[in-house]
């Protein structure tokens, strides 16, 4: 029952992080040359639509276009790390020497009806056969000094990765040994490490 409660947050999670990404927010791309454009943006698994102002006509970016974004507050990079075999857009969860990332497949297509389709087969209701693929591939947590030089982080190093780049500070790495954090909570264990504040944990 725990578990079926469990995996019912983590699918209503879901579908407040894809409701929110169809729509435009304040953010900035930064292109090739390292050249900052700031402006409105939204993002899918594979694209970055921008625009400078609300009226302005849309420009569509590719992962290939681009060296990384920002969206409010979060930073997302181009990795062109060989585990991807693609670039692939990664967010930043952490900022140390050695970096934890999320790769969060967005939906393809800006429509009322992806939340349904993701939650059943992919990330999104218009594309899930192909969708379903790239969740398999690019969903999941990765670590490394840059975007470009990823490892994975698993179940079976999930303790040692997390416990040492979280050494600095030795309240989580404590609740990392204790197995308060595991390997599924990652989420939760990124907000206490980057605010103090512990999540409620569903055991």
């Amino acid at each position: 029952m725990q578990l079926l409660y469990k995996a019912a947050l983590v699918l209503f999670t879901s579908a407040i992080t894809l409701t929110a990404s169809a729509q435009w927010k304040k953010g900035c791309y930064y292109d090739l040359n390292n050249a900052r454009h700031a402006g409105l943006i939204k993002a899918d698994e594979q694209h970055l639509l921008y625009k400078p102002s609300k009226r302005a006509d849309e420009l569509k970016l590719t992962a290939a276009d681009m060296n990384a974004f920002v969206i409010e507050k979060d930073s997302f990079r181009v990795s062109h790390a060989p585990v991807f075999g693609q670039p692939v857009f990664v967010q930043v969860l952490t900022n140390g020497p050695t970096k934890i990332y999320v790769a969060r497949p967005r939906p393809k297509k800006f429509s009322r009806g992806s939340i349904i389709g993701g939650l059943l087969g992919g990330d999104t209701g218009a594309e899930i056969g192909g969708h379903a693929d790239a969740l398999r591939s690019y969903h999941g947590y990765y670590y490394g000094q840059d975007e470009n030089s990823l490892a994975t982080i698993t179940m079976q190093n999930f303790e040692e990765i997390t416990a040492s780049i979280m050494a600095d500070k030795p309240k989580v790495t404590a609740k990392i040994k204790d197995k308060t954090f595991r390997y599924g909570d990652m989420d939760e264990l990124i907000v206490f490490y980057n605010t103090g504040k512990q999540p409620s944990l569903i055991d």
